[in-house]
């Protein structure tokens, strides 16, 4: 199994404000082998969190299903894969593509824009062939 291509990183949430990288380094350690561990705490209103990142998937695997849920200083942690935004998908369930045929040679991209602005915004519309047909 080619390795690089899964992840091997871990959000680690609902910390308490005394938990160190440190200590999660100790922790998380103990099911194998972690290459760096980042604390976010500049969020005063919110709890800490941190990213863990292991060398290996399938250690960054058996921490997510031995850590998430555990108390760590008393407070339950919340452990999840970690995504960047580039992994996040965009929301396109709004978005449709419409394919009209057999338009007569006299419709243009502007009379289709026209006719489907009713149904709401258009992004794009091209008149296929136009081109060769007038």
């Amino acid at each position: 199994m080619d390795d690089e291509s899964y992840p091997k990183t871990l959000y680690v949430g609902n910390l308490s404000r005394d938990v160190t990288e440190i200590l999660i380094l100790q922790l998380f350690t103990q099911i194998g082998p972690c290459k760096s561990c980042k604390m976010i705490t500049e969020h005063t209103s919110n709890d800490p969190y941190c990213f863990v990142e292991f060398f290996e998937h399938r250690d960054a695997a058996a921490a997510l299903a031995a850590m998430n849920g555990r108390k760590i200083l008393g407070k339950e942690v919340k452990v999840n894969w970690a995504t960047t935004p580039s992994s996040q998908k965009k929301d396109t369930s709004n978005h449709f593509h419409v394919f009209v045929g057999d338009l007569s040679p006299e419709i243009t991209t502007e009379d289709v824009k026209a006719a489907f602005a009713p149904f709401g915004k258009i992004s794009n519309a091209h008149r296929i062939g136009q081109e060769l047909e007038g």
